[in-house]
């Protein structure tokens, strides 16, 4: 963008007028920097403001896109970075702050802004710029230690938490204040308390991920208190990720389906039934519902609950019968097992009913995808099972 002789005069003219009204107000100016992409001008302190013919005359056109304007704050004396302070930009809802490096970023479309900067020590400055096109635009602000000039605000506690070494704002940070009070920050690391009163505050801050830490905060009477915490990532050592091969043959059965959703009363993993079947697998169920033991009628072993009713046993989605001539509860080891589902009485699958209760096996064979567990004797008279 090319600008005339007679613009750039005119702004050189502006400036001297400004420089001149800051003289006489008996204010000291204070070094405002700039690139060539912002145009800057120095207000005085009693806010007097540029007369509107003189804006309009130089304003461009109006730019409807956003231009990223980096604000730089450092001390007039040492050059050092202010940290902590707080930016306000006209017609511009939220409020800046600057980071550990004396650094603040926002978006704003082109155009003539004023700018409020504040820091406690310091005076309050009030100046104005103008964003005129795209580009590297940074605003470098020298702020001079505060001698007699008035800077009360009205009195808050702005807390900014940013991440240890890198600065970046950490959101949904929870900070606390003694009786209770807490907020989360907002997507710029910030949050805000009102009425904080006192020489001093204490102030904790928690996050998933880093570590907790707690401040004491001097307080500014009657200004406002802009404070930076800096959290330092915490090792948090996570569980390993589990992952798990569901069988199909289980799925098509509705095992996961109902142990998802709690229904059985217990379920016995392969481990589990191991563990429990001493000397045999009827054992692993005694007592695994109050009453539920292990009764023998004839060669048979059947599981009884509280009344000797017996419980319907299955395995593979086959009710077992009470009968010699079929696979009995016992006549199947724990290691030939995937898990077992229990269920008390009146609480049994729809699909898989027992007046007493119910006890479903799964075996290992079809949960892997192998054939079917079954044995039935040769004709005869059948060996009873060991006992």
């Amino acid at each position: 963008m090319e600008l005339s002789r007679e613009t750039i005069q005119g702004s050189l003219q502006q400036q001297r007028y400004l420089r001149e009204r800051l003289l006489t107000a008996g204010k000291a100016p204070h070094t405002i920097r700039h690139t060539a992409a912002i145009a800057i001008a120095l207000l005085p302190a009693t806010g007097a403001p540029i007369s509107a013919p003189a804006l309009a005359a130089q304003e461009p056109e109006r730019d409807p896109r956003s231009y990223r304007v980096t604000a730089h704050l450092r001390d007039a004396d040492t050059d050092g970075p202010l940290m902590g302070a707080l930016i306000e930009i006209s017609d511009q809802p939220g409020r800046y702050v600057t980071a550990m490096n004396g650094r603040v970023s926002f978006e704003i479309p082109a155009g003539d802004y004023t700018f409020t900067a504040r820091k406690g020590g310091y005076a309050t400055l009030h100046g104005a710029f103008h964003v005129v096109y795209d580009g590297n635009l940074t605003l470098t602000v020298a702020m001079r230690k505060m001698g007699d000039v008035d800077t009360s605000v009205p009195e808050r506690l702005l807390v900014r938490v940013a991440e240890s070494g890198s600065g970046r704002p950490i959101e949904g940070a929870v900070v606390l204040l003694p009786g209770g009070r807490s907020r989360l920050t907002d997507g710029r690391g910030l949050v805000e308390f009102a009425d904080v009163g006192g020489p001093a505050t204490e102030v904790g801050v928690r996050m998933f991920g880093y570590e907790p830490r707690t401040a004491l905060i001097a307080l500014h009477e009657g200004r406002t208190t802009v404070a930076e915490v800096a959290l330092a990532i915490d090792a948090v050592v996570l569980s390993p990720i589990e992952v798990e091969a569901r069988s199909p043959f289980l799925e098509r059965h509705g095992v996961y389906w109902r142990i998802d959703r709690g229904m059985a009363k217990e379920v016995l993993t392969r481990e589990g039934l191991i563990e429990r079947a001493e000397p045999r697998l009827a054992n692993a169920f005694r007592n695994i519902i109050p009453g539920v033991r292990v009764d023998y009628r004839g060669h048979l072993t059947v599981l009884v609950n509280h009344l000797s009713c017996p419980l319907t046993v299955y395995l593979d989605g086959r009710r077992m019968k009470l009968d010699v001539r079929w696979l009995n509860i016992d006549d199947i080891t724990p290691e030939m097992l995937e898990l077992a589902e229990v269920y008390e009485e009146g609480r049994t699958p729809g699909r898989f009913p027992g007046a007493c209760g119910a006890v479903l096996l799964w075996s290992r064979h079809r949960a892997k995808g192998d054939g079917p567990l079954s044995r039935r004797p040769a004709a005869g008279n059948p060996t009873p099972p060991p006992r």
